[in-house]
């Protein structure tokens, strides 16, 4: 039985750094389609899926109008800062917010309690894409293996900034030489090793899991309550008939 436990960080997926937003990366909505697919991967087997975000006040120092960097984005609370709206959702996916403060926080270790949680499930193995490849992609990977953690980083689900040409690339070399896998999203990760949860995978109807996943919060509560409500109705008329 394999010791790995892997776990799928999707990184900065947001309004402002996909195209329209206030700091967008060329492209940055294509890495939305094969992070779905190692998101529907994960949350199938069980295993942990985080996403984290930019999650700036207005008056941020991380700002250039407050003598940072970069122009305002990702302000708390705002459309700019909600996940690509294609990106899947789902209850047991965990949001990790970092950038809360002054400082210029890149990777989704920055001043959050990633690695705290990452340990208390027992996590050994990272899989890492997202927004953006030169920045925060590059800066979580390099973090989480100077954490001890093996990582494997998408190099189909992640796109760059390129504030100097080749970033990107520069970028992946980078990520490789300090230790890092990179793989492609389309890369199965290897299969689950417990047998009572492989065996639940082989029954699984994928096509309403997909379905399920884009439904909000709301809408899956009130499919399950429509659902409470045919049971009862099956069982009240159950009765009248065993009566008659």
């Amino acid at each position: 039985m394999s010791d790995t436990k892997r776990a799928l960080i999707v990184v900065d997926v947001q309004n402002d750094f996909c195209p329209g937003g206030a700091l967008a990366v060329a492209q940055g909505d294509e890495v939305v389609a094969p992070l779905n697919q190692k998101i529907e991967e994960f949350l199938e087997r069980g295993e942990p899926v985080f996403k984290s975000r930019d999650w700036h006040s207005p008056t941020t120092k991380h700002f250039a109008d407050h003598g940072g960097t970069w122009p305002v984005h990702c302000v708390q609370n705002t459309k700019g800062a909600e996940f690509h709206p294609d990106l899947l959702d789902d209850i047991h996916i965990r949001v990790v917010s970092k950038g809360m403060g002054d400082t210029d926080c890149y990777s989704a270790f920055d001043e959050t309690d990633l690695d705290l949680q990452l340990r208390r499930l027992g996590v050994n193995e990272l899989w890492v894409g997202g927004l953006a490849t030169d920045y925060c992609v590059k800066s979580t990977v390099l973090d989480g293996l100077r954490k001890g953690y093996r990582v494997k980083a998408l190099k189909d689900a992640m796109r760059a900034v390129e504030v100097n040409e080749g970033d990107g690339e520069r970028a992946i070399e980078e990520m490789r030489a300090a230790g890092a896998e990179i793989v492609s999203a389309s890369q199965p990760s290897p299969s689950v090793s417990d047998p009572v949860v492989r065996a639940y995978l082989n029954d699984i109807d994928r096509t309403v899991l997909r379905d399920n996943l884009r439904l909000s919060v709301t809408e899956r509560f009130e499919r399950l309550m429509s659902l409470q409500q045919l049971a009862d109705e099956l069982r009240a008329a159950g009765k009248r008939q065993a009566r008659a």
